[in-house]
């Protein structure tokens, strides 16, 4: 092995060598380094150890960032299934791989599936941080958008108004909402006979 012993404190310094080459630029070395890290986490720790999904994440990233989304879900699939295994379906860290496949296949216009994996984290958000956290405020958002790209003016309006309700209760004022890019205000540009009902 050219980089030592084979040992978890090798893999951790590959993780982070991988980290500032990604930062430098240099995707197809960062990439090396974390796939030689992940290799060494599963040989020593298997593969469904917390750590690997955060490498596994770092890969997909970069995948994602080469415009390769087939390879990206590939690593975010496989992310899931590590963070499902070592921490239960319903964590904070399986939440936010739930959203990274949804924008995935929200990317690849498979909207369907976008929104399967958004409802699934909201599912999760809502027992882990309450119907009225920030979480569930931003999932609905994005939910909210996918509806409207599919035209789903019923779902657009439940997703918008409930999203908009958590944001108010929350103190956040209309400025503020529409600063934050929320979907609603382009939704009652369109449609200005649904804007009062949120």
């Amino acid at each position: 092995d050219m980089y030592g012993d084979v040992n978890l404190d090798v893999a951790v310094t590959l993780n982070s060598i991988g980290q500032v080459l990604y930062k430098q630029g240099l995707s197809e070395l960062s990439l090396q380094s974390f796939m030689q890290s992940l290799r060494i986490r599963e040989l020593l720790a298997g593969k469904h150890h917390r750590e690997n999904a955060t490498i596994l994440h770092n890969i997909a990233t970069i995948h994602l960032d080469r415009g390769d989304d087939d390879e990206a879900m590939k690593f975010y699939m496989k992310a899931l299934k590590v963070e499902q295994a070592a921490l239960g379906c319903d964590h904070a860290d399986v939440v936010t791989t739930l959203h990274h496949i949804g924008q995935v296949f929200h990317q690849r216009g498979e909207l369907v599936a976008s929104l399967e994996y958004f409802q699934e984290a909201l599912r999760i958000e809502k027992r882990i941080f309450g119907n009225d956290s920030v979480n569930v405020a931003q999932s609905l958002n994005q939910m909210g958008n996918i509806y409207l790209q599919r035209g789903d003016a019923a779902k657009v309006m439940e997703t918008f108004s409930e999203a908009t309700r958590i944001y108010r209760r929350m103190g956040h004022t209309d400025e503020k909402i529409s600063i934050a890019g929320f979907g609603f205000y382009n939704f009652s540009l369109m449609h200005p006979e649904c804007a009062a009902v949120a």
